[in-house]
């Protein structure tokens, strides 16, 4: 693994999965492509990270809108997709889906290429949030950054310079700003911040 590809790792696990368009505004995916990565997230076992699936515009002029989605085996709905508001979605967590060669079917806004994207990040709720909480997500999302990168790429996975804080709402901010980075140092201080609801990421 070179440097670059360990960099693409690290920044956002961007991946292509075969998304196909079966009808005008339609994606249809395989859920054992979703779940292999799901079961990852479980055996790092961690409690303050995840990875975020997302899709992405193929010209990279930001994500795709998806308006509904749901998890098929053939003509059964067997699950539902979640749409957070920034963009992520979400789906269940099922072996039973994965053995029964499930399909994921998105509905989507635009009729461009879209291609997934996976993203090592962390939600995080609104409220008032004590630095060695975030610590905690640090530790976590870099946990989860070298059992993605396997052997012998975790030990090669460069150390975080801090987290980056987006705003989960859209076009929100974080004391005043689009996106509030955290230092190494500033994540040692002893306080306590009053933050909006979150979507937490790494810091090369």
């Amino acid at each position: 693994m070179n440097t670059r590809q360990l960099f693409v790792l690290c920044a956002a696990l961007s991946v292509t999965l075969t998304a196909p368009m079966v009808q005008a505004q339609t994606l249809e995916l395989d859920y054992s492509g979703f779940y292999k990565y799901m079961a990852k997230v479980k055996k790092a076992k961690v409690d303050n990270a995840e990875l975020g699936f997302y899709l992405s515009q193929h010209d990279g002029k930001g994500l795709c809108t998806i308006e509904s989605g749901v998890v098929r085996v053939d003509d059964e709905v067997r699950g539902q997709v979640t749409v957070l508001p920034h963009g992520q979605f979400t789906l269940p967590e099922d072996k039973e889906l994965d053995l029964d060669k499930a399909k994921v079917v998105l509905e989507v806004l635009e009729e461009s290429q879209c291609n997934i994207s996976i993203q090592i990040q962390s939600n995080l709720a609104a409220g008032d949030i004590k630095m060695s909480e975030l610590r905690l997500v640090e530790d976590d999302m870099y946990r989860l950054l070298q059992k993605m990168a396997g052997w012998p790429g975790k030990y090669f996975v460069p150390e975080l310079e801090g987290i980056k804080l987006n705003p989960a709402a859209p076009n929100g901010s974080v004391q005043g700003q689009a996106q509030l980075k955290l230092s190494q140092a500033e994540l040692a201080e002893d306080k306590t911040l009053n933050l909006p609801a979150l979507r937490i990421t790494p810091w090369f």
